[in-house]
This record gives C-alpha cells, sequence and structure tokens, in this order.
C-alpha cells in the first residue's frame, strides 16, 4: 500500500502547483485506509478510534424517490428500526412569522413518532418551501444513545423563488471593483475535457485530479454536469455492479487544457453560492490557484504557487468519518515557497463553525455565498458576507494570476472513506452561481 505521504508530485504545465497522486491515493480510500497528509493538514482523517460511533445507518428512505422532482404535499416515508424517537427539518425562506432575511429551520411534523418497527412518515409541503434543490433532514435515535442522520436530497419543481441567481447588487467586499466573469447557470453548458473553445474544462488545469471518483467530461457515457432550472447540477455516481466503473464526478475551471482562459490579479473578489450532500465521502470545494507568469512554464512542478481553498466541506458522520455539523475549512496553501529560515511556508487555515454565522445553517442545509478577496496587503475570506478569516497577501499572490475551480470530489487525496450505498452510490451538488470582480 502507498502511503499518502510518499506520493510523487507530478510535474504541471500553465498551472503548476504540487499534486498527489490521486489514482494510487483513490486506490487507498476506497479500501477503506484512510491516511493523514503531512502537506494537507486540513484533511485529518479519522482514525480507529471511538469518535463518532454513536452514529449508525439505521434511517432507509423509502418514499419519494431520492433525488428526485416533487411538488406539492409529499408524502415523505421512512424505515429506522432499533430507533424510538425522530425529528424531520427543513430550511425555509422568510416568512411574515419568521422574518429573517437568512430564512428558518422548520420542523416539518412536531409529531413525528416511529412506531414499534421503526417506520415513520410526514408531510413536507413543497410548495410553501423554495423553489429548486432542497434538502430533508431526518434525525433518529434511541434510549441506547444510537443515532442517525439522513440528508433526503430532491428538486422543489414548486415552491418560492428564493435568492435565486446572481443577486443584482454587488458585494460589499467588491467595492470598487468591475464584474470581470459571471455565471449564472441559466444559459446552455459550455463544458469539456480540454476546455478548449468552451467556458470550462472538465479537469484540473495542468494535470493532478484527485477524486476517488474520477472528474469526468461531457463527451462520455457519464456526464455528472446537467442545467436544471437556473443551477449548475454536479452528479457523482458510481454503478458498484459493474466492476470497471471507478464512478464519476466533476469539477469545472475557466482555463483550458492550454492554460487560455480567464484569470484575474489582485486586487480582486471571486464568490460562488452553492450546496451540496454532507455523506461519507463527499467532498465540495470553491478554490484558486495563483502562479506568477514568469514561474508559470518553470518545469517538475517547482515553481511557487498559492493555492487558496475558500471553502473545503467534508461530509458524513460516524467512526471514521469528518463529524463535522456545519463545519467547513479554510486553508491557504503556499506551495514550493520557504520562510526567512529556509522552511517551508507554512500555510494558513481555519475551521469554520457556520452554526455561529448569519442563519446559522450547515452548508449542506441550504444554499450559501463563499467569497474571495485578494489586494495587497491582506487576503480576506467570507461566508455570506460575513468576514471569517483574514491574513497578509502572500507574495505570488500580489502578482500571479487567478483562476477559481469548483469542483464535488468525492474521497480520493482527503483521505475520507467513501459510504455512499444508502445513497444510491449517488449524490449531488448544486452551484448557483459565480463571480469574478477586478480592482485597478
Amino acid at each position: 500500500m502507498i502511503r499518502l505521504e510518499t506520493l510523487k508530485r507530478l510535474a504541471l504545465a500553465s498551472t503548476a502547483c504540487l499534486v498527489l497522486n490521486a489514482a494510487a491515493t483513490a486506490a487507498t480510500v476506497e479500501q477503506g485506509q484512510a491516511r493523514k497528509s503531512d502537506e494537507y493538514g486540513d484533511f485529518n482523517p479519522g482514525d480507529n478510534s471511538t469518535v463518532g460511533s454513536e452514529w449508525i445507518q439505521a434511517i432507509v428512505i423509502t418514499s419519494p424517490a431520492l433525488r428526485s422532482e416533487v411538488n406539492g404535499n409529499v408524502k415523505v416515508e421512512f424505515q429506522a428500526p432499533g430507533m424510538t424517537a425522530a425529528r424531520a427539518l427543513c430550511w425555509q425562506q422568510p416568512t411574515p412569522q419568521q422574518p429573517s432575511p437568512w430564512g428558518h429551520d422548520v420542523n416539518l411534523d412536531p409529531d413525528l413518532k416511529p412506531d414499534a418497527q421503526g417506520n415513520g412518515s410526514f408531510i413536507f409541503p413543497a410548495d410553501t418551501f423554495p423553489n429548486g434543490p432542497i434538502t430533508i433532514r431526518i434525525m433518529t435515535h434511541n434510549e441506547a444513545g444510537k443515532q442517525d442522520i439522513r440528508e433526503l436530497q430532491l428538486y422543489n419543481t414548486g415552491g418560492v423563488v428564493w435568492n435565486q441567481g446572481i443577486p443584482k447588487t454587488d458585494p460589499p467586499a467588491a467595492r470598487g471593483m468591475k464584474v470581470a466573469f459571471s455565471d449564472d447557470f441559466d444559459q446552455p453548458l459550455s463544458i469539456s475535457n480540454n476546455g478548449k473553445g468552451k467556458r470550462y474544462q472538465a479537469h484540473k488545469p495542468g494535470g493532478g485530479d484527485f477524486s476517488g471518483y474520477p472528474f469526468t467530461g461531457p463527451e462520455g457515457p457519464k456526464n455528472p454536469f446537467s442545467q436544471t432550472g437556473t443551477f449548475l447540477r454536479i452528479h457523482a455516481s458510481k454503478n458498484t455492479a459493474d466492476p470497471r466503473d471507478r464512478g464519476s464526478t466533476g469539477i469545472i475551471a475557466p482555463v483550458d487544457s492550454d492554460g487560455n482562459g480567464f484569470y484575474a490579479n489582485a486586487p480582486l473578489y471571486m464568490e460562488c453560492r452553492f450546496t451540496a450532500q454532507s455523506a461519507p465521502g463527499t467532498w465540495p470545494a470553491f478554490w484558486t490557484l495563483a502562479k506568477r507568469d514568469e514561474d508559470r512554464f518553470a518545469g517538475q512542478g517547482k515553481a511557487p504557487c498559492d493555492e487558496l481553498d475558500i471553502i473545503e466541506a467534508y461530509g458524513g458522520v460516524g467512526k471514521g468519518n469528518p463529524n463535522g455539523f456545519g463545519l467547513y475549512h479554510i486553508v491557504s496553501h503556499f506551495w514550493n515557497q520557504k520562510d526567512a529560515d529556509g522552511k517551508p511556508l507554512k500555510a494558513t487555515s481555519k475551521r469554520v463553525d457556520m452554526t455561529q454565522l448569519g442563519g446559522k445553517a450547515s452548508w449542506s442545509t441550504t444554499f450559501h455565498t463563499y467569497g474571495l478577496l485578494v489586494t495587497q496587503t491582506d487576503t480576506v475570506y467570507y461566508c455570506d458576507d460575513v468576514e471569517v478569516l483574514r491574513h497578509p497577501t502572500n507574495k505570488v499572490s500580489k502578482t500571479g494570476r487567478f483562476e477559481f475551480l469548483i469542483d464535488y470530489a468525492i474521497g480520493g487525496i482527503s483521505g475520507w472513506k467513501i459510504d455512499l450505498e444508502r445513497e444510491g452510490n449517488a449524490t449531488d451538488m448544486w452551484v448557483d452561481y459565480v463571480r469574478a470582480y477586478q480592482g485597478q
């Protein structure tokens, strides 16, 4: 078994950065052997301790079908053998009774209780909840302390249109800047494997795909990209009955395989609004790479590169899983750079607790907007326009060209195990919009 710490660095071309051997790591993760990465300390995969052992997989959703379209009054039925108590929650837009602009959580059935066999049901009034992608959370527990949570992803074809699409106003952090790139995903998608002649490339520019389920372009039979309403859907899936199927999922970057496309220089601001499912192995992210022009074609992947991870979210509960309720990670990697003592330049990171921000909803509960401001002095990270981390702008970021990436990795070099069996070995990330601003 190849250890993650010893995986080879790959030489990159137009956006050369340090990457790990995704294929070897994916094999490691598929076998459930989570590894700690010295270079990606934010991954911190689970160990063999008892942390999270109270979480078990008890809930089976029998209707409606997972990830299906719904409207009107929807009967949700589930089975949770051995569980004696249950709750069902869903995030709702502001109402006259609950006018907070953030929205609020709704208990869908205060009297919900499984029967003696663990069966339960409730009505979801879809027309009074947000239109588009929506998540119902079912939680159960018993007197022995065991518990479970399921996130039922649905698409509400009715409901209330709320906070959809690019806002008419500019974000506060982009004051004085001009829009340089925007995509509301309300037009036909423009994505291909190499990105040539299209708006997006379906792989990490320069190489180094890192997901356990391989990033796949729309040319093949397992196209992970589709457009529903005004949203980009990135669909991760795997046919476990076919031993040849390694799975598929998606990444987009506005730079083609020749290095042509959209870049921005500091001062700049970028943001993306999305939601995704929290399940074992899910790893949605919005991030950037910055490289100076004079270093762009340096060989052997040794050129300085700043990787600013605006959000990395890790899904799943249970032993060996992140168990990160309402948490996501911000990490700034300063690859191939040394400090004054000649040691590798240390990354800056923070674990953000979303239960203390705004409406106090998690990244998988509802949509949120994640932003990054880079000036000549400060690099600032935002969640729903709330500042959550600030650090001095690194030297490479001051003069480098930034490209953004949006992806729904499944396992891979994160080290977290993949267990999507009860989700039908499939899961969705929904992207509302992305936009970037350029200053003078």
